[in-house]
């Protein structure tokens, strides 16, 4: 399940993309959006690979939070989750990324799998619900 601290994290990037001095000419450009992207499926190998190369890299941040790691991008607006081996899904990673285009904010939300189909499908749709979540809060807010 997406925890408070996940939805902080998120909540956090969409604030940077939204009060980055856009606000107005966001409101009137267009509708912001959460969309699901691609799911693939991957091996074990790849799933070490994700995780090394999000780690690895000077400005990540990782927070164990339960059965998931989540490792702030902040230099690519992304947030990477991966599960580890007491998760359901594991192995499996979801990226949740702000980007913006003609000033308004979308969160695009990509996942692989390697483990439990069902179980990563149900953990996919938490994001993405909870990505909706955060658009419709902001664009009640504009």
């Amino acid at each position: 399940m997406v925890g408070t601290a996940r939805l902080a994290s998120a909540l956090i990037l969409l604030a940077v993309f939204v009060y980055s001095g856009q606000q107005a000419r966001a409101a009137s450009v267009g509708a912001a959006s959460a969309e699901a992207g691609e799911v693939s499926q991957i091996d074990e190998g790849a799933f070490q690979q994700m995780l090394e190369e999000s780690t690895g890299k000077e400005d990540s941040v990782q927070t164990e939070e339960g059965d998931t790691l989540r490792v702030e991008l902040g230099g690519e607006s992304t947030v990477m989750f991966f599960t580890t081996p007491a998760h359901p899904a594991h192995p499996a990673v979801v990226a949740v990324k702000v980007m913006r285009e003609e000033g308004v904010p979308h969160i695009l939300t990509d996942g692989w799998q390697a483990g439990d189909r069902q179980a990563f499908d149900n953990w996919f749709t938490a994001f993405i619900r909870r990505n909706a979540g955060l658009v419709r809060r902001w664009q009640e807010s504009h």
